[in-house]
């Protein structure tokens, strides 16, 4: 449970509460009406579980061998993918209420914000 905790993994718990609190603000103050607060804290929340499956993944790659390095980050942003369109294939099921360009914009900028932060990973692990 301490590999959580690192120095390494801060700026992820950083972006999962900022994210957050901006929610729970947009829940009691609407700032935007087309923003829904519900779906971003879920897409948030995925996301800092894939980066918390990430990070002991990447935590454990031999640096020896950089084929293996990019196949990991590979892996990871595969993961992110499949996880992600299977979530919205089954919202798409669900005949809920649309989920609107600003949300969506939000969510790949989250996604984007995320692996960034894993490519950083990597960076600091070669580095080191």
């Amino acid at each position: 449970m301490n590999i959580y905790f690192q120095k390494n993994f801060r700026p992820v718990f950083a972006l999962f509460f900022g994210v957050l609190s901006l929610a729970l603000i947009q829940f009691k103050i609407p700032l935007h009406a087309a923003i829904n607060s519900s779906f971003i804290i879920t897409v948030n929340g995925i996301l800092l579980i894939i980066a918390l499956i990430n990070y002991k993944r990447l935590s454990q790659v031999d640096l020896s061998n950089p084929n293996r390095m990019f196949r990991s980050v590979m892996v990871g942003t595969m993961l992110k993918f499949i996880v992600f369109g299977g979530a919205a294939l089954w919202y798409a099921t669900q005949k809920k209420a649309p989920i609107g360009i600003y949300n969506l914009l939000i969510a790949m900028g989250l996604y984007l914000w995320y692996t960034w932060i894993e490519i950083g990973w990597t960076k600091i692990k070669k580095d080191a």
